[in-house]
């Protein structure tokens, strides 16, 4: 029997699931890995661990099977990198990874201002410019790590630095290299003055490839070390929010998909790449068209907080939040994360608006979700606005095994939520690329695996007015 490989390296950890030829799951398994902060906004990674993590949750995986493996593709956090040369064919860091969520670089980005504008660069690769954009870290790392910097032979991100390490080619697949910040959605290359502005050259930067290109057979010395025959197949893959779509390919594609961790991030599925006002983020999608992203950034970090400021477990959490009624004059506004997503006029980070001594630590964590589930409210319509449909909406992640949440998340939205139990689409969505191109078929239809979650209809009314007034804080 024939067998596949799903890999999703992540921010915390590396995920591999081994799949058969009829889509069934053989195998798991998992590695983690540390995240350093060294100094305030740093947070950077060893690089070196994201293939020593695939290594291991691929042992783990394939330990208890004798499928012939023919095939992996990736899925990868998208905007870490690091600086790294190259000696006898081999990768040699030179940095840790500046990961996605560091945002050391607030000078560097005032200086890049002065040079291009936010939206100049959003209307180019489908992101707005920021202190955690890859050019504003290049140019600190520039500033701050000049020998190395110079020194450098490559910029790699995770898939990037993984593909090599597997197939000694260094490529990127669009949807990565959309996180990096240099790459022209519409052009599908490299724009040359944001290279430019990174202050390094293009040589340094991966191969551009498409996501299911055939990049080579695993080296043998390297297929050994994983554990694998030689022979096996890899594909390039996607970023991770693009395999969770595929890996939610339940219905349509015209579903929207919030996929819930520290923060909850929205995708969705345009014909043409979405640039507008909303700054919604688009990017060239596997199967063709284009996935739209928008994040709400303190949507899980909020809800962490929250279980550690009350010193309660999430399964108490949710039975007492469930039994409070909804609190019209309770607001929470949930921007936990320094600006934490907030998107109105003036300043407002988290705050708590009409508490009073009646109000006990259940019905803040219940406003907390309500306001979370707000937040989310007002991303959808801007996709609505954009054009952007969502015949279905599905929920994944860890917030989805919270039935209350569901429940507020589908009253506010006043429409069904679909409830994914599994946790790992991403490796799903891995797996069906590799499978696609190693068969020559289309991506991987898969079997709804959650259930249903209805609007309350008895809240739907409140809840628009407690939405209304949620929003007269935010204009």
């Amino acid at each position: 029997m024939k067998g596949f490989l799903g890999c999703d390296i992540g921010t915390t950890g590396t995920k591999t699931m081994l799949f058969d030829e009829n889509n069934n799951v053989l195998g798991r398994g998992y590695q983690g890995y540390g995240l350093f902060t060294p100094f305030e906004g740093a947070y950077e990674q060893n690089p070196e661990d994201w293939y020593s993590s695939l290594k291991q949750s691929i042992k783990e995986a394939v330990k208890n099977t004798d499928v012939e493996i023919k095939a992996l593709s990736l899925s990868a956090q998208g905007g870490s990198f690091f600086l790294a040369d190259v000696v006898d064919e081999k990768i040699v860091p030179l940095t840790n990874a500046l990961t996605w969520m560091d945002a050391r670089a607030g000078a560097e980005y005032l200086e890049l201002v002065d040079e291009i504008s936010p939206d100049e660069v959003y209307d180019i690769v489908g992101w707005k410019l920021g202190k955690g954009s890859a050019i504003a870290r290049l140019r600190w790392l520039k500033k701050h790590d000049s020998a190395n910097f110079d020194k450098a032979k490559l910029v790699l991100s995770t898939s990037d630095y993984v593909y090599y390490k597997l197939t000694g080619k260094s490529v990127i697949d669009y949807s990565s290299a959309a996180m990096m910040g240099m790459f022209s959605v519409k052009g599908l290359k490299y724009d040359s003055h944001l290279v430019e502005l990174a202050k390094i050259t293009q040589d340094k930067l991966p191969k551009l490839v498409a996501t299911g290109e055939y990049l080579g057979e695993i080296l043998p010395d390297v297929a050994k070390d994983l554990g694998l025959s030689e022979g096996v197949k890899v594909y390039a893959g996607a970023h991770d929010q693009y395999a969770a779509s595929l890996g939610s390919n339940y219905f349509s594609k015209n579903d929207l998909l919030i996929s819930t961790g520290t923060t909850w991030v929205i995708f969705g599925n345009s014909e043409t790449p979405v640039f507008n006002q909303h700054y919604l983020s688009s990017g060239v999608h596997p199967r063709g068209n284009y996935g739209v992203i928008k994040s709400a950034v303190s949507s899980g970090t909020v809800m962490e907080w929250t279980k550690k400021l009350i010193g309660e477990e999430f399964s108490v959490i949710d039975k007492e939040a469930a039994a409070r009624p909804v609190d019209k004059g309770l607001m929470v506004y949930p921007f936990i994360s320094g600006g934490g997503g907030w998107h109105g006029k003036g300043e407002l980070n988290y705050s708590v608006k009409g508490a009073k001594m009646m109000h006990d630590k259940f019905d803040l964590a219940r406003a907390t979700m309500e306001g979370v589930a707000f937040e989310i409210k007002y991303l959808i319509d801007l996709y609505r606005k954009s054009g952007v449909i969502d015949d279905k909406i599905i929920v994944a992640g860890g917030a989805a095994r919270s039935e209350i949440w569901m429940q507020i998340l589908a009253s506010v939205l006043d429409k069904e939520v679909y409830i994914s139990n599994q946790a790992d689409r991403c490796c799903f969505g891995a797996f069906s690329i590799a499978k696609k191109e190693y068969t020559q078929q289309d991506f991987v239809k898969f079997e709804f695996d959650g259930r249903v979650v209805k609007p309350d209809k008895s809240v739907v009314e409140i809840y628009k007015e407690k939405y209304e007034n949620y929003n007269k804080n935010l204009n």
